[in-house]
């Protein structure tokens, strides 16, 4: 992905000229062609399992040597025939035949590759013995899946008991488990294929990656923006067990009493309370940081900014935005949860990010 400075922002937004390609790769995400598309849409759901989608029309014609069970396609954005932003790189699923002008079309969808993990289903008991390190047992069922391109930071941290996983559990949920217990984000494939993860910052935390203002400079579509706020069921107190028939439970509990926090015990002057188990973790200090995860998580939800742009090529997954839109009087940090673009000059990018709040 390139790197975003101050000459290609300001191309963004400004008069642009933009194209796309679509590269073929084969099953080791080489490239091997090339085809012509008439059109399609690409997003990412951050909360999804399989987050990367996408919806693509090609010429038949074009069609006839790819191998539809491992070829896989890159669709790229080229912004003035010379930058590249690579959009994801996605398996092909069910390819449906319609008639176009003159020639006949695939409609194709696509799906990230974390799809093999979730298709890939343990067939005996998967046993993972004390003392593993949490992110070499991650890597090795990732690896046993076949997939080698994998961007997850080495923590030294270990599983305290013997784990297992029963038959036909799916090897993305495995994953995902085991990443919970050490706080960090579910794994996702980014835009050039990597099986990515990430300890998990509060959004407070985060620095801001992207600025939208409706300004004179703006990219945002007029009338397009919206702003649900839905108080009701909030919660404003946490309490998280971590259970594990071997050792002592874990508590961990989490109170909001910020009193600029609309959902917070002060302002609501009653207590909604959030309790949940989770299998097992770390330690004690990666589960208060998950009890605070998931405080902030659901704190944000009541707070909702879904506005349209031009394309922007360079978004990714959870994406922190700070957003300000004078009409409604938004002006606020967000954390972006999805994203959709059409794959054509002229065409609209949606986003739904989540207002960041202090509790």
């Amino acid at each position: 992905m390139i790197k975003l400075d101050k000459n290609i922002i300001n191309m963004l937004h400004s008069a642009r000229e933009i194209s796309f390609r679509y590269d073929l790769l084969n099953y080791e995400e080489l490239k091997i062609g090339e085809l012509t598309s008439s059109g399609g849409n690409i997003g990412l759901n951050s909360l999804a399992q399989i987050k990367r989608k996408g919806n693509f029309k090609f010429k038949e014609n074009e069609l006839h040597d790819i191998d539809w069970l491992n070829d896989k396609i890159q669709p790229v954005f080229i912004l003035n025939k010379r930058y590249e932003f690579p959009l994801g790189v996605l398996m092909i699923s069910s390819p449906t035949r319609t008639v176009g002008k003159k020639s006949i079309y695939r409609d194709v969808e696509c799906f990230d590759t974390s799809m093999v993990l979730l298709e890939d289903k343990f067939d005996t008991r998967y046993r993972i013995l004390k003392d593993t390190n949490y992110t070499t047992a991650i890597t090795q069922i990732i690896n046993s899946a076949g997939i080698l391109k994998i961007n997850i930071p080495y923590l030294d941290a270990k599983i305290k008991t013997d784990k297992e996983f029963e038959i036909g559990t799916s090897k993305l949920d495995a994953v995902n488990d085991l990443l919970q217990e050490i706080n960090y984000t579910s794994v996702w494939v980014d835009e050039m294929g990597n099986f990515t993860s990430n300890p998990y910052v509060l959004p407070n935390d985060r620095e801001i990656e992207y600025v939208y203002k409706n300004d004179e400079m703006s990219v945002i579509i007029p009338g397009s923006s919206t702003e649900e706020i839905d108080l009701f069921n909030v919660p404003n107190k946490w309490v998280v067990v971590a259970t594990n028939p071997e050792t002592d439970p874990l508590v961990s509990r989490y109170v909001n009493q910020n009193g600029t926090s609309p959902t917070s015990i002060t302002n609501r002057k009653r207590t909604i309370v959030d309790y949940r188990e989770v299998d097992d973790i770390a330690n004690q200090s990666i589960l208060d940081e998950y009890t605070r995860r998931i405080a902030y998580e659901a704190s944000n939800v009541y707070g909702k900014f879904i506005f349209s742009t031009a394309l922007m090529p360079h978004h990714t997954y959870m994406d922190c935005l700070y957003c300000e839109h004078t009409d409604l009087d938004i002006k606020n940090k967000h954390i972006e949860t999805s994203w959709e673009m059409d794959l054509k000059a002229g065409g609209r990018m949606s986003h739904s990010a989540r207002r960041v709040i202090q509790i």
